[in-house]
This record gives C-alpha cells, sequence and structure tokens, in this order.
C-alpha cells in the first residue's frame, strides 16, 4: 500500500505482479549530457530545455562547431531526429568551476567614464570567448539631435560580417525608455526568455551619469567576452541532479538516454532514479571497441538489473557531421537512433509494439563497427543485449527488445513500457474523482472512464483477448471500497491487463511430403 501524504491518485502495482494498475501516454525522449554550450542546470535553476528540431536544438546548444571536441550529446540529439523522433527534453548538467565569459563597457561621459554594461556569454563554457561585440550609434534622437540609444552587434567564432549572428537595434540603458511606444530598455530586450538573445544575457551596472550619455560608448573594435571556462565535466551528482531535474513534470513518462555513459557505477543510480520515478526507461549505451563477448560480459557485470533499462549493441557508422571532406565518417553511441525509433513506433504502432525488426531501421545509419553473427546474437540475447544487425534491403535495423530485468513477466521492453504508459494513462484519467463523494455514482464513473479507454487501447492492439472482458477487468466497488476505506478518503480501484508480448522466436516446421521427413528451423 502506498504511503498517502497528499490528495491525489495513488497507484500500488504491487499486489499485481502481472500485471499493469496505470495507462496511456506515450513517453516523451531526455537526454542529458555535457556539451560545449548551452543552457546550464543548475544554478541559474533553469527548466530543461523542449526541442522541436534539430535547428531549434542548435538554436540553443549550438552545431558541430569544429573549435571544440566532438559532443556525444550534439551526436545523441541529431540521431534522434534522424531516427524520427519529434521532440525531445535537453538537460545540460552542471560542470565544476565552469564560467561565463563576460566584458564590461563604459559609457560615453567625456570624462570620468563609467561602467555602465556587462555584456556575458549567456551560459558558461570557454564557447563564450569566441562572442565578440560591436556597439554602434542608435538611430533615435531628440530635439536637440543627441543620439537616445545605441545598437549592439553579436558576432561568434569571428570578427567579419559574416560572423554576425545577432543585432540588437535601437536600445537604450533607460529602464522607462520607449520606441515608438515599445519598451527598448537593453535587458528587458536582450534578455528576454522569448524573444531574447540565445548568446549573450546583460547586466545593468547603473552609471551615475545622465542619460543618454549613460548608454555604453561607440565601439567597433570587435571585442571579444573573456574568462569563459568549461570546468571539469560533470560528477554523478550532476548527472543525477540532471535526472532530478525532469521531475519538473511529474506526469510525463521518459526515455531517457545519456550519451556516452557507459559504466555500472554511473549507470546504476541513474537506473534506480528512474524505477523510483516509475515512468522513465533508460536506453544505455555501448562503449566503443569491445566485442561481442567483452560487451555480454559487461551486462552480466553491470551489477544492476532493471526492467527499465535496455542496452544496445555495437556502436553505429554515420557519415561524420563534424568532417567537411566527402565521404569521411565516424562511430558513434547507438542510443540516439534507439531513443527516436521508441518514439516512432510509439506514434505508428503504439507502445506495446517492440520497436525492433524489420520496420526499425536506422535511418542514417551506413554501417556497424562489429557486423554480428548468429553466435553472436545469441550470446548477446541470453545476456539482455539488444543487437543491431545489417539485413539487406532494410538496412541497419534493431534486432531485439529485451530489457536488463531477469523476470519473465518483464523481459521485454514493450511489456515493460506497456506498463509504465497504462500506470500514467489510468492516474490522468482517475484525477476527476479526486475530492469527489465517495459513494458508488463515483465508483460506477471510474468504472467507465477507464472501461472507455481499456477498450480503445485493447481494439488498437495494445491487450491480448479475443474480447474486452479477456483483455482486463476493473472492480471500483462495495467489495473493494468498504466503509472504513471511505472514512478514510480513500478509493480502491483494482485494475488487470492481459499484456501483450512480442514475437521473439519464430520457429516454422517444415514437413518434407515425398521422404517423410521433417526440419525445424528457427529464426530469431
Amino acid at each position: 500500500m502506498p504511503t498517502l501524504t497528499r490528495p491525489g491518485v495513488y497507484v500500488d502495482s504491487s499486489s499485481f505482479p502481472t500485471y499493469a494498475s496505470k495507462s496511456v501516454g506515450t513517453a516523451a525522449a531526455a537526454f542529458i549530457g555535457a556539451c560545449p554550450r548551452g543552457p546550464l542546470l543548475p544554478p541559474p535553476a533553469l527548466a530543461p530545455t523542449f526541442v522541436t528540431s534539430w535547428k531549434d536544438f542548435t538554436d540553443n546548444y549550438g552545431g558541430f562547431e569544429t573549435a571544440y571536441p566532438p559532443s556525444p550529446l550534439h551526436l545523441a540529439v541529431f540521431s534522434y531526429f534522424s531516427a524520427g523522433g519529434t521532440t525531445a527534453v535537453i538537460v545540460r548538467p552542471m560542470s565544476a568551476g565552469a564560467v561565463d565569459a563576460s566584458l564590461s563597457f563604459s559609457d560615453e561621459a567625456t570624462t570620468a567614464a563609467k561602467p555602465t554594461l556587462e555584456v556575458s556569454a549567456a551560459n558558461p563554457g570557454v564557447w563564450g570567448n569566441q562572442i565578440y561585440i560591436d556597439i554602434l550609434p542608435g538611430t533615435i534622437t531628440d530635439d536637440l539631435d543627441n543620439v537616445l540609444s545605441f545598437t549592439l552587434v553579436v558576432k561568434y567564432q569571428g570578427t567579419q560580417s559574416v560572423n554576425i549572428v545577432e543585432r540588437w537595434e535601437n536600445i537604450s540603458m533607460v529602464a522607462s525608455s520607449t520606441n515608438m511606444g515599445v519598451n527598448n530598455y537593453a535587458l528587458d530586450v536582450v534578455n528576454s526568455s522569448f524573444t531574447g538573445s540565445n548568446y549573450i544575457t546583460l547586466t545593468d551596472l547603473h552609471s551615475t551619469t545622465a542619460a543618454p550619455a549613460n548608454n555604453p560608448k561607440v565601439t567597433t573594435a570587435s571585442t571579444a567576452l573573456t574568462g569563459g571556462v568549461d570546468g571539469t565535466a560533470p560528477a554523478l551528482t550532476d548527472l543525477t541532479d540532471a535526472v532530478h531535474a525532469l521531475d519538473q513534470y511529474p506526469d510525463q513518462p521518459f526515455v531517457l538516454n545519456l550519451p556516452g555513459i557507459t559504466d555500472s557505477a554511473t549507470l546504476g543510480p541513474i537506473v534506480g532514479i528512474a524505477e523510483g520515478r516509475g515512468d522513465m526507461f533508460v536506453v544505455i549505451d555501448c562503449p566503443p571497441g569491445l566485442t561481442p563477448s567483452a560487451m555480454a560480459a559487461q551486462a552480466d557485470g553491470f551489477g544492476f538489473s532493471s526492467a527499465q533499462a535496455a542496452v544496445y549493441f555495437p556502436q553505429v557508422q554515420i557519415s561524420d557531421p563534424y568532417s567537411q571532406v566527402a565521404g569521411r565518417t565516424r562511430l558513434i553511441s547507438p542510443g540516439g537512433f534507439v531513443v527516436g525509433q521508441y518514439i516512432a513506433t510509439d506514434q505508428t504502432r503504439g507502445v506495446q509494439k517492440a520497436p525492433a525488426g524489420l520496420g526499425a531501421s536506422l535511418l542514417g545509419v551506413s554501417g556497424l563497427e562489429t557486423t554480428l553473427t548468429n553466435t553472436d546474437q545469441g550470446l548477446l540475447t541470453q545476456s539482455s543485449v539488444n543487437c543491431l544487425i545489417s539485413i539487406p534491403g532494410s538496412g541497419v535495423v534493431i534486432w531485439g527488445a529485451r530489457t536488463l530485468s531477469p523476470y519473465l513477466v518483464t523481459r521485454y521492453v514493450p511489456v515493460e513500457r506497456t506498463i509504465i504508459y497504462l500506470k500514467t494513462q489510468l492516474v490522468a484519467l482517475s484525477r476527476f474523482a479526486v475530492f469527489e463523494p465517495n459513494d458508488w455514482v463515483l465508483w460506477n464513473q471510474i468504472v467507465s472512464v477507464l472501461s472507455q479507454f481499456l477498450t480503445a487501447f485493447w481494439q488498437g492492439g495494445g491487450l491480448r483477448g479475443r474480447n474486452g472482458g479477456e483483455a482486463y477487468y476493473i472492480i471500483c466497488d462495495d467489495s473493494n471500497n468498504t466503509p472504513m476505506t471511505i472514512q478514510q478518503g480513500i478509493v480502491n480501484v483494482e485494475v488487470g491487463i492481459a499484456l501483450q508480448y512480442p514475437a521473439e522466436f519464430v520457429v516454422i516446421k517444415l514437413g518434407q511430403w515425398a521422404g517423410g521427413q521433417s526440419i525445424s528451423v528457427s529464426t530469431v
């Protein structure tokens, strides 16, 4: 029985280990990892960033910038959208010692000029040292032809006009200033969370020089910000804090990937967080350079087993987005492609369909680090490692759908994800009952609402059974709602479902009529 501490809907799945007690809601993709630039969490406390396309991602985190080491996060998100992903949540964890690049500008006073404006990189890292600023005169004047505004030009990775990435026209250091009735105070314009800069933030140093001479002095020297520091690689606590940042979305299931994180010391606590949350599934990357037997040994030695995690092998080959040389390729972790296939399968077939098989081809993958034999596949499958193989006519496909759970009931990815999906939706559908009169009228309403949903889910192939009665049952009446539970403010709803299991092994028996022989052929 869950601990009842707040008004809401609670699910107790321990009483029904082979059934689900929740419903719908497909997952959103989530990626957590260090990268050269982008919104950082924490501090300051920022919400994870939702992106809806590769361009949306690069607007916030930059693209494949060759000035910095290749970013596993960038490669994973790029792979995700290539594989059919639609939206994703990105968290860049804090790195100890990370510092914003910055630069202060003095005002226009002809004598005793004072600092008036500080320009900082939008987030910490060495990348900010590649931001250059020009201050130009604005075009707003008063009756005496005094210039009342200034224009701030942002350049990135160079000082030429082709390096201009943003231009903020006719802004002012006067907080109450307007231009044609629209606020043009520099901080309000540039720091806006909706229409502001992707490269810089501004700080008013509150020069005591009277306006408009408190505007920054004109300079066309393309002065660079300085002092940006990347800091150390995120520690385990930084990564777990980043995972907990997703708790800001308590009703949203996630498929989570931490690009390039392959060690059990880090993965164990993160998978534990996913299990504690109950609606998060972790796609685990494989390290580079492993043989099939070494990968199987690593999976066997993870030190944790979980129905809410799955690992994929081997690494995949793609056209190198960091290179301008035609034909150059790069090996990367497969997690981004796999998460994309999860989301695409949810949308086209439903969460009950295994994200694997001939239809689960990884678009954009040109090859594999290792070609797996049937023996290799058998070894890896028995260690709960999902294989990636190349099949003529289909390309590189996902050829496995196992979780890291040792138990038969939760062995398969679509089974566990169906449970997560159903748990989430049943809670959402039952939320209307909170604070309603707790009697047979409410019980019938709950049964009606949940039955409609489960019937539709069964009709879509989500549950086994020749009819709804075989696919699920719901009990919410006076048999499990007693006078005592009613007085305690509890409504008990018991839901049982018949889950779909994937056909992992197809056995074909061929009979030879003339010779009386029979042949058994197994395809995996």
